[in-house]
């Protein structure tokens, strides 16, 4: 029991107290089941015995509650169960109104998916209580067939006269048609005639909206509008997805087709996709990306097709950065001079330019509300919003005069974070919207964060305003990562910026400063040291470290599903999440190679989208390929 902290108790069962616990080590929560041996000579009951080895049987069905350890304690033993927040008894209790129809059926198919598991491992139920969903009741071997009433013990033992049967409608004054129905076939008493669990399951899911529901459920980060359906229904959609993501989890080689793209005569210095975000198995799906070089070209390549689809004339100066527009189907690119373009995804036509004074340092794409917006910082430390596409410009707000500036929108699209790095200058935060049309005496609504010496920064993608920032201590020997909440409070003529800070940690003396930041949910920061990746919360604790590549860590991608790490020993490690848990864990699944190292010295970025994984091989004549991965499930 020393493994575990108890938190409170939940209740009582059959056979014992039941407590909420957690683990010491992983933090994990639980439900200790108590169970104290009345007469140890008599050993433990044969019913305990019966539920600990079915339910050791059943641990692969995420539809029934698992068994996760067993272990002696005092005078008895103690069953480490899968914790639940509720039970369906207690959510119909307290309810305001009758659940709604879509809740019915959600409820229903996780019963019916766990009864025909248990059914299918020749277990039944004695009774099956208000369970806690997924299901767990007592369960009793049925043997290698199917078993009949008459063959119970007690059966004919008690005997009923005939009644006629009350209608159900009277019973159920409120319930639907096909429920009536549903639970009609359910109360036959002979056997042979009533309807088994994985036959309501099989009526159920030829229905639309099952698989609808089924989509929106395991895709809930994902808007209705991101699921295209095309020709397909919502269950050949959730079947191919669900086949998508099983092979770009486990990276088989018969999973995904590897290409290299050329055709850049010098090095790639950036890529970005083009291709919406949105999953689609008719026949339509493309995932297309844009790459700039220091050949002076911006080009567009389907990683479908494994083919360029154009390239731009070649420009006065190497292109150095780019940004993408999906929902517009536009490219801005910016050279070494600071000269910005906006270029068509479609063709490559050129639409709009910009002159910078001097070099940017930074592009930022911005969709608000109120239209597209380009942030670019030039090296003289001002920012510059411009209208998208014709680059018209807003203001010009002067933030660290004669430093090169970073940018990072929030994902909101609200707040932009200015800062330049290892200065004592400290970083600020814009208000989005105050840099729109400006005057010269107008000044933006911002405020400064109160730290020098910054190194890195991120947003958590899943918070609309978490900052997440690394910098020195007070002392300026060790490094600290301090985590922000922001809010604006708005009155008649002003914007005020509101800052808490909710989190601080040093980082280990041992550890190299990290050159790579991103975050994760919004409890979990991934660090980059050189060929080490380590995750963090943002209160300090150590998660997992990771040391799969043998030469520093070039890039990394990080999104809901997975995470993406490039290196110099040429080749893409892929992670997975795991979101069971309180925090998630990331499992490292599996490798993708490049090129030979006769040609190739490693990789130096990579991006990835819902079908594919791309990244930029370095080749050593001073020259870049693309080298895509890309996975697909037939359409058929």
């Amino acid at each position: 029991m020393e493994q575990y902290c108890i938190l409170g108790r939940i209740g009582e069962g059959a056979h014992g107290i039941v407590f909420k616990a957690k683990h010491v080590e992983t933090g994990e929560i639980v439900a200790l089941k108590k169970v104290a041996l009345r007469r140890l000579e008599d050993g433990i009951p044969n019913q305990v015995l019966r539920e600990i080895k079915a339910l050791q049987e059943i641990e692969d069905s995420q539809y029934v509650v698992q068994l996760k350890a067993v272990f002696p304690h005092g005078a008895g033993f103690v069953l480490a169960f899968e914790f639940m927040l509720s039970d369906l008894a207690e959510v119909v209790r307290r309810t305001q109104r009758p659940l709604a129809q879509a809740q019915v059926k959600s409820y229903l198919q996780m019963l019916l998916k766990g009864v025909a598991f248990c059914h299918a491992n020749n277990i039944v139920h004695r009774v099956v209580p208000s369970p806690r969903a997924p299901v767990w009741c007592p369960p009793v071997r049925s043997g290698c067939r199917p078993l009949e009433i008459t063959e119970l013990p007690d059966y004919n033992k008690i005997s009923f006269k005939e009644q006629a049967p009350v209608p159900l409608e009277e019973v159920l004054p409120d319930a639907s048609p096909q429920a009536l129905d549903l639970l009609g076939r359910f109360l036959l008493y002979p056997p042979q005639q009533r309807i088994s669990a994985s036959q309501v399951w099989n009526e159920a899911s030829r229905t639309k909206e099952l698989w609808r529901q089924l989509c929106l459920r395991r895709w809930s980060s994902c808007k209705a509008s991101q699921m295209t359906l095309g020709t397909q229904t919502w269950k050949q959609y959730y079947l191919r997805r669900s086949e998508l993501e099983f092979r770009m989890a486990s990276g088989r080689p018969e999973d995904f087709t590897c290409r290299a793209l050329a055709g850049h005569k010098g090095e790639i210095d950036d890529l970005a996709y083009i291709s919406t975000s949105e999953c689609r198995f008719d026949g339509q799906d493309k995932s297309v990306v844009c790459t700039v070089s220091s050949d002076g070209t911006v080009r567009a390549w389907d990683l479908h097709e494994g083919m360029e689809l154009w390239s731009s004339p070649v420009q006065s100066a190497a292109l150095v950065n780019l940004v993408t527009y999906p929902r517009l189907q536009l490219v801005v690119t910016v050279d070494e001079r600071g000269l910005i373009k906006v270029w068509e995804a479609e063709n490559g036509c050129e639409q709009a330019a910009f002159l910078l004074p001097m070099y940017s340092s930074a592009l930022e794409a911005c969709d608000i509300p109120e239209g597209p917006l380009l942030l670019a910082a030039c090296a003289e430390g001002a920012l510059y919003t411009l209208t998208v596409p014709w680059l018209q410009l807003l203001s010009r707000v002067n933030v660290f005069p004669g430093n090169p500036t970073s940018l990072l929108c929030s994902p909101d699209q609200q707040w932009v974070f200015a800062s330049t790095q290892n200065s004592d200058l400290s970083p600020e935060v814009f208000y989005t919207q105050s840099l729109l049309c400006r005057s010269e005496d107008e000044t933006p609504a911002s405020t400064t964060l109160p730290i020098w010496l910054m190194s890195r920064a991120c947003w958590t993608p899943d918070e609309a305003a978490r900052l997440m920032v690394m910098h020195r201590n007070d002392s300026g020997l060790q490094l600290v990562i301090t985590t922000y909440e922001l809010g604006s409070r708005k009155s008649r003529d002003r914007v005020e910026i509101l800052v808490q800070q909710i989190a601080s940690f040093l980082l280990p003396d041992t550890m190299m400063p990290p050159h790579l930041m991103k975050g994760h949910g919004s409890q979990v920061i991934l660090l980059v040291s050189g060929s080490e990746l380590v995750l963090f919360t943002i209160h300090g604790l150590q998660l997992v470290a990771f040391q799969d590549h043998q030469r520093p860590i070039t890039s990394m991608w990080v999104d809901q599903t997975r995470v993406i790490t490039s290196s110099f020993d040429l080749s893409l490690r892929v992670y997975m999440w795991n979101k069971e848990n309180k925090f998630p864990v990331l499992k490292s699944c599996y490798h993708l190679l490049g090129g030979s190292h006769r040609w190739a010295s490693g990789f130096t970025h990579v991006e990835s989208d819902s079908m594919s994984i791309v990244g930029v091989e370095a080749r050593n004549i001073g020259t870049s390929i693309l080298r895509s991965y890309y996975f697909q499930v037939q359409c058929g």
